[in-house]
């Protein structure tokens, strides 16, 4: 419960700050939906949820779901996995770019912030990027207890690309739920 009310706290902080910043956004938003769905919750549940904030199915399989819709007005590909037993186990985000690097370093900056005043520094670190060889990403991974891990990584090279690949998209944000593997 106390997790559920961080998220929410967190959530709240990420679309005033960016509503804020940014004269957008009148698009659907699946954020909150996102952010507030917590570990454990039935496939169903977790779909349905998600189509009441405007995101649309994709991919439905037994233990993974692949939605598209909004994440504070950025297009979005919302990936979950499933535990068959136990429920929701992992979700992940990746935001299209939104055609200006700055803008999309400024909500990844925004991102970072947030998570680094509610769960101390996910101290932020360059990776080998796995799509441009020879290119780096940046990293910050947050353990807010011993199950859980929320990794936020960014991605330069993709900052300009409007394709909708993976590769192509500079901001992917991972909540994973570690208990039951």
């Amino acid at each position: 419960m106390k997790r559920q009310t961080h998220c929410r706290a967190l959530a709240f902080a990420f679309v005033l700050l960016f509503v804020l910043c940014s004269p957008v956004l009148a698009l659907s938003n699946s954020a909150d939906a996102f952010m507030s769905l917590p570990f454990g919750h039935t496939f169903k549940r977790t779909q349905l949820r998600m189509e009441r904030s405007g995101a649309k199915v994709v991919t439905p399989r037994e233990v993974t779901l692949s939605m598209a819709g909004y994440f504070e007005g950025y297009p979005a590909v919302f990936n979950f996995s499933f535990h068959k037993k136990k429920g929701l186990k992992s979700k992940s985000v990746s935001l299209q770019s939104s055609g200006n690097a700055k803008k999309d370093k400024a909500l990844y900056e925004l991102l970072m912030r947030g998570y680094n005043q509610q769960f101390g520094s996910g101290h932020e670190t360059a990776v080998p990027n796995t799509w441009a060889s020879g290119r780096i990403m940046m990293r910050n991974i947050w353990t807010p207890d011993r199950y859980t891990t929320i990794t936020l990584t960014y991605n330069p090279e993709a900052t300009k690309r409007l394709d909708a690949t993976p590769k192509n998209r500079p901001i992917h944000l991972l909540y994973k739920y570690s208990k039951w593997d």
